[in-house]
């Protein structure tokens, strides 16, 4: 009887369920245009990121020099 309430508690969904306080595990598709798609290993969720950095993204050495 413990056994068959151990097995009906089971979730028979094939998506993947994780807590709400994991670090995500990025998969993030190959570069094609601005964004790329990236999706959670762990709970399936899916976020764009950007393919490239804007202007005030990084310093030169020469500007970090002069900031110092």
């Amino acid at each position: 009887m413990a056994a068959r309430a151990a097995q009906a508690s089971t979730p028979s969904s094939s998506t993947p369920v994780a807590p709400a306080d994991h670090f995500h595990r990025w998969r993030i598709d190959e570069p094609s245009g601005p964004v790329s798609i990236g999706t959670c290993k762990v709970c399936g969720v899916t976020k764009n990121f950007k393919n490239w950095l804007a202007e005030g993204d990084f310093i030169t050495n020469e500007e970090h020099r002069a900031a110092a």
